[in-house]
């Protein structure tokens, strides 16, 4: 279990000194606005597992030839381009520290447009003037749409830290902005996430002996439950592996149903009969919660997709007589 501390992890602040040179090296190259550290080792919560994350943002594309000049600045061990010069932003290195693939400490280096950070702000949080209270009740919710890859862009700029670069400012009004996390966002996740349909289904995985795709079915709806939950507490969160570790949710998330954690773990250790149950009420308990407090979602049509069945066929049914 993780244990929440003041400070960061020991794994967290090593990782912060062992990423410096890369930071300072992208900080002093043409083209970058800023650079900031994001992910676990920023938020302080790394462990001996965690890679580290960092976000470069440049006012140009940048070249193959200045991309590997940084890792040569900050004597990586090894680099991997993973996407090409020639592709649209964001674009993606691994840079290896201390050894080569994959013994070293992997820097997960995302690079993107500063315009493009702030065209999702927009697209994400709406484009008009945010009000610092915005998640309590607003007579006209703005316009938001709930794209996973921005809503990851927004997490990693609310987690980021160590910025440094030419244009420290602009990530300043970023992380400004995302502070208040919209309720029209809120609105569109939930209403995004809480369409739990098919959870039928398992009966029919179950009868077929497919524990593989029973697996995906439980986790397809787990994610789709921390969405939700997510959106609820007003919380960024794009993509399921984001919910790296459970027992923080505990600490995460205030509204939830109790006992979160160890009820998801039970769902996929019990007995498919059994996990199924505790996944229904974790869902229903949830849309108990979204009633109250996300009031403008229609809860009854999410209850209605969630609840609907299918009857397995034994026979041709008849058609009844008009």
């Amino acid at each position: 279990m993780v244990e929440y501390l003041p400070g960061p992890t020991r794994a967290a602040s090593w990782r912060r000194a062992a990423v410096r040179p890369v930071l300072d090296a992208y900080a002093g190259s043409a083209g970058v606005d800023a650079v900031m550290l994001s992910g676990s080792t920023a938020r302080g919560d790394a462990d001996r597992w965690s890679d580290t994350e960092v976000g470069v943002f440049w006012c140009r594309p940048p070249t193959a030839r200045e991309r590997a000049a940084v890792a040569r600045a900050a004597r990586a061990a090894d680099m991997r381009m993973v996407t090409a010069e020639d592709a649209n932003p964001p674009w993606y290195d691994h840079i290896y520290l201390g050894a080569g693939r994959p013994d070293g400490l992997m820097v997960e280096v995302v690079h993107t447009l500063t315009a493009v950070v702030q065209d999702t702000l927009d697209t994400v949080l709406g484009s008009d003037v945010p009000d610092p209270t915005s998640f309590a009740r607003e007579a006209h919710p703005r316009h938001c749409e709930p794209d996973p890859p921005g809503l990851d862009v927004i997490k990693g700029i609310v987690d980021g830290r160590e910025v440094s670069g030419a244009r420290t400012d602009i990530v300043s009004r970023w992380k400004a902005r995302a502070a208040s996390y919209p309720r029209g966002l809120a609105i569109a996740v939930v209403e995004r996430d809480g369409a739990i349909e098919q959870f039928w289904r398992w009966r029919m995985l179950v009868e077929r002996d497919n524990p593989l795709l029973l697996a995906r079915e439980f986790s397809r709806i787990a994610s789709q439950l921390l969405g939700v939950l997510h959106a609820l507490n007003g919380r960024y969160c794009g993509h399921p592996s984001a919910f790296k570790r459970l027992d923080s949710l505990e600490h995460d998330l205030t509204l939830a149903p109790r006992g979160l954690a160890a009820r998801l773990r039970a769902s996929f250790t019990l007995p498919a009969p059994e996990g199924a149950a505790v996944l229904r009420g974790l869902v229903e308990e949830t849309y108990d919660l979204v009633e109250v407090h996300l009031p403008e979602v229609d809860v009854g049509r999410l209850r209605s997709l969630f609840r609907s069945d299918r009857r397995p066929l034994e026979t041709l049914p008849r058609t009844r007589e008009p």
